[in-house]
């Protein structure tokens, strides 16, 4: 019968259903019971606490000739990792020569380079979880610049810890901890004078529980923290790509 995974920081749903046997992970995702988590989140970023539902794998039978040698092909969608990289300006870096890394012990090897948005992209296993990338940079001189990743760690945009990391990696500093709130609202006043309008209005910030942990297991994993503008955290969205 069906059984629930409570959703573990790391764990993004192409992972979960790795290691649940299935090869699609729409199957999980597309389960009725399911339906309140996939209306509020994106599978490949889900948070601790969450409660997926996980049905019952159905057995296929083929009936097949016993003498004879036969090859059965499992429908796995491909996973790709994505990384879009910028200068401080905000201009994508398009060219950029890039080695990527996502296998722990195996050296980062060349990949294609940055396309004209500035996305890398290599195919990846679906329980990897760390990885790097090194991007060799020829402006203003030649340097390379390594960026270590952490796949499946990124938190909703509806999450301090969330916005925190979309910041950061968009160069606005919001800080690492949940309780960095004054440097929190600093990134959210300048993102907004940057991408929506001048000047900023000052916008609202929830923080988390005492405890110092965003949702403690007796708090609702929905609940919204950090920056509550809708127009912001969207275009947070928009702009990061996730």
């Amino acid at each position: 019968m069906p059984k629930e995974h409570i959703v573990q920081q790391g764990e993004h749903l192409s992972s979960i259903a790795a290691l649940e046997g299935f090869g699609d992970f729409h199957v999980i995702w597309n389960h009725p019971d399911n339906a309140s988590l996939k209306a509020i989140r994106d599978p490949h970023v889900l948070f601790p606490g969450d409660i997926l539902t996980i049905p019952d794998r159905q057995e296929k039978q083929e009936r097949r000739a016993t003498d004879d040698t036969h090859v059965f092909q499992a429908d796995v969608p491909p996973l790709f990792l994505r990384c879009k990289l910028i200068d401080v300006d905000g201009v994508e870096m398009k060219g950029t020569p890039c080695d990527v890394a996502l296998e722990s012990g195996k050296p980062a090897e060349p990949v294609e380079p940055a396309d004209d948005q500035g996305i890398v992209e290599k195919r990846m296993g679906r329980v990897v979880k760390q990885g790097e990338l090194i991007a060799h940079l020829e402006k203003p001189d030649p340097t390379d610049v390594k960026f270590d990743l952490r796949i499946g760690s990124l938190n909703p945009e509806t999450k301090i810890s969330g916005q925190q990391a979309r910041f950061n990696n968009l160069g606005y500093f919001a800080g690492y901890s949940v309780k960095d709130l004054d440097q929190l609202l600093w990134a959210a006043e300048e993102f907004e004078c940057d991408h929506i309008a001048k000047p900023a209005k000052r916008p609202t910030i929830v923080a988390a529980p005492p405890e110092g942990e965003e949702d403690p297991a007796t708090n609702d994993t929905q609940g919204k923290t950090g920056v509550q503008e809708d127009k912001i955290v969207k275009k947070l969205l928009a702009v990061h790509g996730m």
